[in-house]
């Protein structure tokens, strides 16, 4: 911020000693005798006055601006205190993949029931019901992961049916204590925390998902294909910039991402109108054989797109057959005579419209598959 200039308390209240400074110091404004010279002719009262004005404002700006430097120093007459170093940016930290912890044996159930339950009891886990600790013998379920689980304050996190489903699922509570910490056992069923862990689902992945802000956009089955798929969280970011991501379902968003289709194609679609035209798996199709949507547009145009899937166009596209063609098939009548192989084969082996025509006259053609009309053509031909 720009500083105001002090005035002396006892000089002109309009004097200015900045500009009476340049002014002096101006060689055009000097006569031959000097400055100071030019100051002993003034009465002695008057140099006092500006003398003690000089050192006021000085002592002022000293104060102001916090060192001598500061006030002799020049430019745009901003008060400059420090001096702005660029140090080279620190680089980010690389993101280290926490690994799952692995599954955890434990000594199996060899006892009879009464003293699975007597040392159940002696454990103080008296607060499941005699109906659970007999589900939790039945299954198998050791007392010590039961403890595990107290120990790490969650067995109010579960059920008796919760932890049977998490020690059969070999499920380790080290997990629990991961996902707790991350604050992430509240988000998620035990069903859906077995999906996870199963699926080796990081902890890494979900964090990275959670400060994206897409872990309440999908479930948890949705985040094991897409976390198995690799699908990354910047793929996510561009479909959801482009606002595509509410449009397809994460099985798609895998398939897209798997099938490397672009936002931009994407964004070609949406803009001719062909995005709600076509099933996710239609698109990776069209995208991958080059489909433009020019031909698509041409096919809409002749009123094809509709008679024809996905696959027949892409078929067709690739076998360069030209509108024209399908136009004379359909104005003779044999459009629906012949699947769109047949047509591609016909087109590709030069077959005419005329031809066709001409065994349809003869009563030829009902009994003639697309193959014996092609051999038939080039027998005479």
């Amino acid at each position: 911020m720009r500083k105001e200039r002090t005035r002396p308390g006892n000089a002109d209240p309009d004097f200015d000693l900045d500009e009476y400074l340049r002014e002096k110091s101006n060689p055009e404004n000097l006569d031959q005798e000097s400055f100071f010279t030019e100051q002993e002719k003034e009465p002695t009262t008057k140099r006092n006055l500006i003398a003690i004005g000089i050192f006021l404002i000085i002592a002022s700006l000293w104060v102001a601006t916090g060192g001598p430097f500061s006030i002799f120093s020049f430019g745009t007459g901003e008060t400059s205190t420090s001096t702005n170093v660029n140090l080279p940016a620190t680089p980010s930290p690389p993101v280290v993949e926490v690994p799952l912890p692995p599954t955890v044996e434990y000594s199996g159930i060899e006892s009879g029931y009464l003293d699975y339950l007597q040392q159940f009891n002696e454990q103080n886990l008296n607060m499941f019901s005699g109906s659970a600790v007999q589900a939790f013998y039945n299954s198998g379920v050791p007392i010590q992961y039961i403890k595990d689980i107290e120990g790490a304050g969650l067995l109010d996190e579960f059920s008796y049916s919760a932890i049977i489903g998490l020690y059969n699922s070999g499920l380790p509570v080290d997990y629990l204590v991961q996902l707790n910490n991350a604050g992430f056992l509240d988000e998620f069923s035990y069903s859906a925390v077995i999906g996870l862990y199963n699926g080796g689902v990081t902890l890494t992945y979900l964090e990275r998902m959670q400060n994206s802000g897409y872990l309440d956009d999908f479930s948890y089955s949705a985040i094991i294909g897409l976390y198995n798929s690799n699908v990354t969280t910047s793929y996510l970011d561009e479909m959801q910039a482009a606002g595509y991501l509410d449009e397809f379902s994460y099985s798609a968003i895998i398939g897209l991402y798997s099938s490397n289709v672009t936002t931009s194609y994407l964004d070609r679609m949406q803009a001719a109108g062909y995005l709600d035209e076509f099933s996710y798996s239609a698109i990776i199709g069209l995208y991958n054989s080059n489909v433009s949507t020019s031909y698509l547009d041409e096919m809409q145009a002749a009123g094809y797109l509709d008679e024809f899937s996905y696959s027949a166009i892409i078929g067709l596209y690739s076998s360069n057959v030209s509108i024209s063609y399908l136009n004379e098939l359909q104005e003779a009548g044999f459009l629906d005579t012949f699947s769109y192989s047949g047509i591609i084969g016909l087109y590709t082996s030069n077959v005419p419209v005329e031809f066709l025509t001409e065994l349809e006259n003869r009563n030829l053609l009902d009994d003639m598959s697309y193959s014996d009309v092609i051999g038939a053509y080039q027998t005479d031909n």
